[in-house]
């Protein structure tokens, strides 16, 4: 293809995107979820003030901009009008004694320009988060372009990556659909010979989401693997690592992940305030790690069960050997990388925070696998179009099941296989307390949580450290009884499944 011919089909392409990326926008409100509180102040305070610290002022117009906000505004004012005395723990007073949200400002400051133009036009201020949300989807689209060589096969690039999580966080005032549309064309592009813009990507995807900075550890071992020729020997792909352009590319990506460090040591003394308030490292666990993949409310599986499928069971047999050592590398290596992005999250407090099906952390912790599914889509002259209209169709159901539930429900699957075999599904405990008791909450160990079907609990949740348990399930005198089916999980809690048995052979009543 000449370059004129390439321009034109180019630019065809990017007006298409543009126009239908126009027509969601336009069709579709602003979401204040997630963490918009912070976020919608914080870019009140950059577009009004220019600076990134919150006063009243900024409250006062944020409220009459986003009414659906006020009662936690209302939370937050009190503490700002007080210097800090009782501050909402989504701020932190600085070392200039100013009020900052704990989350860092980059995203708030992207978000800036739209909003000021937006308001200045009478026009929703808050869609500016759908702009640059959706702006960093279009960025993705034009890096699909260049993979494929093709405006068909990008847009549907493009399609599925809404279907993985984009249509329902590309609305949220909230980072989420930006990390992750930055991730994965951060990864196409540094593998796709167009490493600087890949860094650049990949520093604004960390900006929010700091543990996308081991993208700058694995895109260059990755990048040499993809490219790994058996005739030229692994020294040529490690060598091109060290190409100059490559090196400037990890470059300013990391100087753009190191930001946020800074800023905290700056004003607040640690390198991240909200990994010191909000994390903590004993919280990692071999169950939340399932969770983070498998669990049935908001793991990974519930926002790309399509794209997982096909790339497990999709072409393995027309490969030769050395093909599939190669894509099965290739698919170890995004498990790898995923885990990693996986492992720092799983320190959080609030592991059952607010999502849109799949939860937040894997929506953009998801992005290797669908990197992996389109550089082996990008080899192939004809794409196994059925199978890809499968792989759509799967990915459009999960998308409409998700708007069926909320953070405090469990998912119409989870509920249904838990009614019918509760052995089957044993998810984390904060999860099952808040979504089977329909409130966000704290687990207490003196308390006994349950889910109920058929009038009567059918699985419950308690801890044996409270000394009480025999009574509250059993009655005075009483006891569980051994042959009950447990199963012990996080932070020593443990499951009954079915109804429960006390010594005496009595069915308890709770």
């Amino acid at each position: 293809m000449t370059f004129n011919k390439l321009s034109a089909a180019w630019w065809r392409f990017a007006f298409l995107l543009a126009l239908l990326l126009s027509a969601l926008l336009i069709s579709t409100e602003a979401q204040h979820r997630g963490d918009a509180v912070e976020y919608s102040l914080v870019t009140v305070a950059l577009a009004t003030h220019g600076t990134p610290d919150v006063r009243p002022s900024d409250i006062t117009l944020a409220r009459s901009l986003a009414p659906a906000l006020q009662g936690v505004y209302d939370l937050v004012e009190p503490g700002l009008r007080q210097n800090g005395k009782d501050l909402y723990p989504a701020f932190a007073i600085g070392k200039d004694g100013k009020a900052y949200s704990i989350h860092f400002f980059g995203y708030s400051l992207l978000a800036a320009p739209p909003f000021k133009l937006l308001h200045a036009l009478g026009l929703p201020p808050f869609k500016a988060y759908q702009i640059i949300n959706l702006g960093m989807v279009f960025v993705l689209g034009l890096s699909l372009f260049r993979l494929f060589g093709s405006a068909p096969r990008a847009l549907l690039g493009v399609l599925l990556f809404m279907l993985c999580g984009g249509w329902h966080y590309g609305g949220w005032g909230s980072p989420e659909c930006l990390s992750a549309a930055a991730l994965l064309a951060a990864l196409i592009l540094y593998c796709d010979d167009a490493p600087i813009a890949g860094g650049v990507l990949a520093g604004l995807a960390s900006l929010q989401n700091p543990t996308i900075v081991f993208f700058f550890a694995y895109a260059p071992l990755l990048r040499a693997g993809l490219h790994y020729r058996a005739d030229a020997g692994w020294r040529v792909s490690l060598r091109a690592m060290l190409q100059r352009r490559y090196l400037l590319g990890l470059a300013i990506g990391v100087l753009l992940a190191l930001l946020p460090v800074l800023w905290n040591l700056y004003q607040f003394g640690v390198p991240s305030i909200i990994a010191q308030r909000a994390s903590d490292p004993a919280l990692i666990s071999l169950i939340r790690l399932h969770s983070f993949y498998f669990d049935l409310n908001q793991g990974m599986i519930m926002g790309i069960p399509g794209v997982m499928a096909m790339l497990l069971l999709w072409g393995w047999r027309k490969l030769a050997t050395g093909q599939i050592v190669h894509q099965a590398l290739l698919l170890l290596s995004c498990v790898l990388f995923t885990m990693a992005l996986a492992i720092p999250a799983m320190a959080i407090h609030n592991w059952n925070s607010d999502a849109a099906g799949v939860m937040r952390y894997a929506f953009w912790a998801s992005m290797p696998f669908l990197f992996a599914l389109f550089w082996r889509l990008r080899t192939l002259p004809r794409w196994p179009v059925a199978l890809l209209f499968g792989v759509v169709l799967v990915q459009a159901v999960c998308t409409a099941e998700a708007k069926r539930y909320n953070y405090v429900e469990l998912s119409p699957l989870c509920k249904w296989i838990m009614q019918r075999a509760p052995g089957l599904v044993n998810p984390e405990p904060e999860i099952f307390v808040e979504r089977s008791g329909h409130l966000e909450t704290y687990l207490q160990q003196e308390l006994i949580y349950t889910f109920n079907f058929g009038g009567r609990a059918i699985k419950t949740l308690y801890n044996p450290a409270n000394t009480k348990v025999d009574e509250q399930l059993c009655g005075t005198g009483n006891r569980l009884a051994s042959d009950n089916h447990y199963h012990d999980t996080d932070r020593q809690w443990r499951y009954i499944n079915g109804p429960v048995r006390c010594q005496n052979g009595a069915v308890s009543h709770q």
